[in-house]
């Protein structure tokens, strides 16, 4: 009979990392036991950066000097690459001076975390397929053998995802680029507007005579939209470029055909812009930098997991399967909850899903968890500076909420983090409070500069800027909310006017129970 494990993490990636990490913290904190197994195909941890980004160099932030301590929770907005861990031993900052680290960096670090925190991985081990049995256990089918788990957490990453293009079987893999030089006076159709397919055009750009970019969609750059998903302008030289008319061109259209032809390729567009109009283009290489997909399609036919957009496993808002009672997502397979909204999709913002989804599985687990009190004087102090300090609600921006519950006792509780979707599901219980304090950007998109973006100090729904939301929840369903306005640097624990609001909102919220309170100093 195999043994039956708490909990198994497939894969070694940052994702999965995260979740055992966090996951080990807090059954040592209880002096819980805790049985865990993480299966990896490769061998050994963040297989996937061994080989992406293809040419080399991370788009994550590694910011080194912040005017406070690279272990504080406050450096820690800044640095992209680390995990979070709770003594702050290994961070990018160890393996990197860069700003933008390559890709080398990140995998040691991982495996030293691994190494630091003495994670049961079983490496070479190929995910080969899962059960469930009628009590609710999974079993794992690997070329190891087959293991079995109370939970199960998914965390294989993403694959290449590749169009149904008539003739894209020409074209070159965006994993398979050639070297540079390989481009040299050629005329060259990268398909795929996002990071890889701008980082393919990049690394190209002084060697290829012509370079073009196509897909569907317009070029989004991140610093507009406030998504890190969209066109870093690290990578966005071809833009600067195709608008100086310097030998480069950004196509919005359909890819009709590829067709192979002689020493090079015809390949037919649709323009979007410009009424119907098709064109046969002329290059000697077209390169397929078209995204990825979660990397765990089998779960289809295994469970009847269902996807959305085709492209990310459909979750709860603890990141648990909407079918599969027990079947947990962590790392980039997460974003389909916060899909070009937030940042699950990339490591400083899943590292924090992670960490919560760790919270769910250790409740699940039945392992004790510590909710710290808050004095009633001295809670919007302590509401500011979190605002001011916390990685996971400034980073999650709008999607993670810090919660807190206000009892009969006088007394404020912390109740840790929670996703949008679980506090809509939250209700009040009779004579209690609950709380909830956020950051969110205010509405971008409606000027069209956003570096050139009009202020009305004094009125908080006028921020655009990241800025504190604080909502509220009481018995009967009611519900309270309030915006404190935007500050430069984001540094909210001493400004006297939210101290103001803040303190005269939670003296409202204490007024609507049935045995009313004193006031907050």
């Amino acid at each position: 009979m195999n043994q039956m494990y708490d909990v198994i993490i497939l894969g070694a990636g940052p994702g999965g990392l995260q979740v055992a990490i966090t996951l080990k913290e807090l059954a040592e904190e209880n002096n819980h036991p805790l049985n865990m197994l993480i299966i990896e195909s490769g061998k050994q941890a963040g297989t996937f950066f061994t080989q992406y980004p293809v040419h080399g160099t991370l788009i994550s932030n590694n910011k080194l000097y912040t005017g406070k301590a690279p272990e504080s929770r406050f450096s820690e907005r800044f640095d992209w690459n680390s995990l979070v861990t709770k003594e702050k031993k290994v961070l990018m900052r160890q393996f990197s001076r860069e700003f933008f680290p390559k890709r080398e960096a990140l995998v040691e670090m991982l495996n030293k975390l691994v190494e630091e925190y003495q994670l049961p991985v079983m490496y070479e081990t190929e995910w080969k397929g899962t059960s469930k049995d009628d009590q609710g256990n999974f079993t794992v089918q690997t070329n190891q053998g087959d293991f079995q788990a109370k939970h199960l957490v998914v965390a294989t990453g993403m694959k290449p995802y590749v169009p149904e293009i008539p003739g894209i079987e020409n074209a070159t893999i965006y994993k398979d680029m050639k070297e540079k030089e390989y481009y040299r006076d050629k005329r060259v159709l990268v398909i795929g507007k996002g990071n890889s397919g701008m980082e393919s055009a990049q690394e190209i750009l002084n060697e290829a005579s012509m370079i073009m970019i196509a897909s569907r969609s317009s070029t989004r750059l991140a610093y507009k939209t406030h998504y890190v998903g969209d066109v870093r302008l690290v990578n966005a030289w071809l833009v600067d470029n195709y608008q100086l008319k310097h030998q480069a061109a950004l196509l919005d259209c359909e890819i009709v055909n590829i067709e192979k032809v002689n020493e090079g390729y015809n390949v037919t567009v649709a323009y979007n812009h410009a009424m119907g109009e098709t064109e046969m283009l002329y290059f000697h290489e077209v390169i397929a930098a078209t995204g990825f997909r979660a990397n765990c399609e089998s779960l289809k036919e295994d469970l009847g997991v269902k996807f959305v957009m085709d492209k990310y496993p459909s979750i709860k808002g603890n990141f648990e399967s909407t079918e599969v009672e027990g079947l947990y997502f962590a790392g980039t397979q997460t974003h389909s909850l916060d899909y070009r909204k937030t940042f699950s999709g990339f490591i400083h913002g899943f590292r924090y899903n992670s960490k919560l989804l760790s919270h769910r599985l250790a409740e699940r687990l039945e392992i004790p968890l510590k909710q710290n009190t808050v004095a009633k004087e001295g809670i919007v102090q302590h509401i500011l500076d979190e605002l001011t300090e916390s990685g996971d609600i400034y980073l999650q921006p709008g999607y993670l909420y810090y919660l807190l519950e206000y009892s009969p006792e006088g007394e404020w509780k912390e109740l840790g983090h929670v996703t949008a979707l679980e506090y809509k599901e939250l209700q009040a219980k009779k004579g209690h409070i609950l709380l909830a304090a956020y950051l969110d950007y205010g509405d971008i998109n409606q000027f069209s500069d956003p570096l050139a973006i009009p202020r009305e100090p004094g009125d908080p729904t006028k921020s655009v800027h990241i800025h504190p939301y604080i909502c509220a929840k009481t018995e009967g369903g009611k519900e309270w909310m309030i915006e404190l306005e935007e500050h430069l640097e984001s540094q909210f624990s001493d400004l006297e006017p939210h101290k103001k609001e803040l303190g005269e909102f939670i003296n409202s919220l204490y007024q609507t129970l049935d045995h009313p309170v004193g006031s907050v100093n």
